[in-house]
């Protein structure tokens, strides 16, 4: 038994190896965290007018379409300033994969170690290529893998909080046009599970309590299987998911929820760009679901068709509905098909919502951005107060310095979202998955203004603050979750923008990176929260390789 065992781990190391040797990378469609600074520095490039829009209408961004982008901006590298060439080249060294050697390298040999640790204790060298745990490059193949151990202070009622985040990403393809990734993450809390849900990247996970050690677990899994073709690309995937020009808080699909199972589809014509995904939602919390005997099905399916009028304007259509308690529709799986057709045919029955949205850059260093998002309208009564006027509405203006680098980039946003929004009369069809919403954050019955200002002092350091203003209604009709059945249908013809007792709040929130070099990161945030008078955040250091 001990030999049978043994072989069967030698098989799965084998295979494990074999998996990353044979796997190169043209088509990497590997996402990037949307917390990653890169994210921050393409969107000023967008403003200032040196890429389309179109790379940040859907995210998160991918490994291959940032080299993509390096390559463009390389090109311009003598109309940008000194601070966004040296950015530019810390970004490309970072995800370069050109310098990987023609052999298998791995952090824990001999040969390598030395090299890991003058990293470690050395200052940043801006391009000294990213180390991996593991990596790998011949004429046709490339792979890699990365580790990662995170330790934050946690500031949670007043009260300091350890927490641990382990991470082990693997990155690899078949061939030229098939690309995979998987990544898995454990976080450790130490404290009370109770406590888990005021941490912000908390998503209603499963969460385990260890009293023994004092310890709360949680597990947080991405994949993705990629197909690139000419015909477009084909993708199966678990990924975060965020569609809209807000790169926090898109009222369409904002990435707030857990990663969810999907199908993908996408294609590029000339000035016309195309997204299909049909996913699988959770119903209800993870926790809950552990301890139900059954649970419904439940669905996303979303499209999203992108004009690109000029290279100032860009312009598209989304349609998205939910449904669940039967299996797949097929209609639903047909890309190209008018979803509020074919829910209408089928009884009305499932949750159906659209939105329009656009960006248009006004002149270099400037630029508009809105979305109309509706749940339900009756256009005899579209600018009324029926409760069914169901919609959000979000505009926002990011502004960048064209003459002087060394000023912040400012972002302000408005939104208003009317109450009822998101929600539905049978519970499994709410906009929501793991009882998070999809879209905005803030829900609906809110108001909102965000006031940020973003800032590189030097390419390793990152900082930016932020304000938001809040108007929020409460009773029925303030979450996702809420039946629009139990509605007062006193108020159905006189619904105000905001539901019952109306509660204003702010938020101001300090949040800063520092890169001490290739290896280590340390990271710090401080929220401050008004009329409650308190502060929270955290305090941490990544180190990655």
């Amino acid at each position: 038994m001990y030999n049978y065992i043994l072989q069967n781990i030698k098989l799965i190391i084998n295979i494990f190896i074999f998996t990353l040797i044979v796997a190169p990378i043209s088509s990497q469609e590997v996402p990037i965290p949307q917390k990653h600074l890169v994210n921050q520095f393409i969107e000023r490039q967008i403003t200032l007018g040196n890429l389309s829009q179109s790379d940040a209408s859907v995210r998160p961004l991918t490994y291959s379409k940032v080299r993509a982008i390096f390559k463009l901006l390389v090109t311009v590298s003598d109309d940008l300033s000194n601070k966004d060439r040296q950015l530019l080249n810390r970004f490309e060294s970072e995800f370069s994969i050109e310098k990987f050697e023609s052999t298998i390298r791995f952090s824990l040999q001999k040969s390598t170690l030395k090299n890991i640790g003058n990293t470690a204790f050395s200052k940043y060298q801006i391009r000294k290529a990213e180390p991996h745990f593991l990596s790998y490059r011949d004429s046709a193949v490339y792979a890699w893998a990365d580790v990662s151990e995170t330790m934050r202070l946690e500031t949670i009622e007043e009260s300091l909080y350890r927490r641990f985040t382990d991470r082990v990403s693997v990155f690899g393809s078949l061939s030229e046009k098939l690309s995979f990734y998987v990544n898995f993450t454990m976080n450790r809390f130490v404290g009370d599970s109770s406590l888990v849900y005021q941490i912000e990247d908390f998503k209603n996970e499963d969460h385990p309590y260890f009293d023994f050690v004092n310890w709360t677990l949680w597990y947080q899994s991405e994949a993705a299987f990629n197909i690139s073709t000419k015909y477009g690309d084909f993708q199966l995937g678990k990924t975060p998911v965020i569609w809209g020009f807000s790169p926090e808080y898109s009222p369409i699909l904002s990435g707030s929820t857990q990663t969810f199972p999907y199908v993908h589809y996408s294609f590029k014509y000339k000035n016309i760009r195309f997204y299909f995904m049909h996913g699988s939602l959770l119903p209800m919390e993870s926790s809950e679901i552990h301890n139900a005997d059954e649970y419904p099905q439940k669905y996303l399916a979303v499209h999203r068709i992108e004009f690109e009028i000029n290279n100032n304007l860009i312009m598209s259509f989304n349609e998205m509905v939910i449904y669940g308690n039967r299996p797949l529709e097929i209609e639903y799986l047909i890309p190209v098909n008018f979803y509020w057709v074919a829910e209408h045919n089928q009884g009305d029955r499932d949750n159906l919502l659209m939105a329009l949205d656009c960006s248009w850059r006004i002149k270099p260093g400037l630029r508009w951005y809105n979305t109309l998002f509706w749940d339900e309208l009756a256009w005899e009564k579209v600018l009324t107060k029926w409760w069914a006027n169901k919609f959000v509405f979000q505009t926002g203006f990011h502004w960048v310095s064209k003459t002087n680098p060394y000023l912040p980039d400012l972002r302000i946003e408005p939104t208003v979202s009317r109450p009822w929004t998101y929600t539905h009369n049978d519970m499994v069809n709410s906009y929501t998955s793991a009882g998070i919403g999809l879209g905005l954050p803030q829900g609906p019955n809110s108001q909102s203004l965000l006031l940020k200002a973003g800032f590189w002092p030097s390419y390793r350091w990152y900082f930016n603050v932020s304000s938001m203003l809040i108007r929020e209604g409460s009773g029925l009709g303030s979450s996702p979750m809420d039946n629009y059945d139990l509605r007062d249908p006193e108020l159905d013809d006189n619904t105000p923008y905001l539901l019952g007792e109306i509660n204003n709040s702010s938020e101001f929130r300090f949040e800063t990176s520092f890169s001490i070099n290739r290896i280590i990161d340390i990271f710090g945030l401080i929220i401050y929260k008004y009329p409650n008078s308190k502060y929270g955040g955290h305090l941490g250091i990544t180190i990655d390789w």
